[in-house]
């Protein structure tokens, strides 16, 4: 039983030794970084970012555009059809009684509402 004791803690005291280590190594790397970006902040500017950010802003304005244009057709074609299915006048439906004596009267009439009947 010592034995398997002595060999369990010397992995134990290896384990906890390595990852120290990487703890510290990683903070170091972090406080290395973080002083390496206050010395780069001199005012270096890319050209290259503003000209990629002034041709994003030239297409989202194209695009909006278009978008804006797309929904006014669309709303003026929707309310020329509310225009129109306003001034349509409405269809009456006869009487059959009144749909025989009028036919009786009139014989021009009577293809057209044979064909509307059918």
């Amino acid at each position: 039983m010592p034995e398997e004791i002595m060999i369990l803690s010397i992995v134990a005291i290896v384990f906890g030794t390595g990852l120290t280590a990487l703890v510290l190594t990683g903070i170091y790397n972090l406080i290395k970084a973080k002083i390496d970006q206050g010395k780069n902040s001199s005012g270096d500017i890319n050209p290259q970012f503003f000209k990629a950010l002034g041709e994003f802003k030239k297409n989202t304005e194209r695009r909006i555009s278009s978008l804006e244009e797309a929904v006014a057709d669309i709303e003026e074609e929707r309310y020329l059809v509310d225009d129109g299915e306003k001034s349509m006048p409405e269809i009456e439906i006869e009487e059959e009684e009144v749909r025989s004596t009028s036919k009786k009267e009139k014989d021009e009439d009577g293809n057209l509402r044979n064909m509307l009947n059918e």
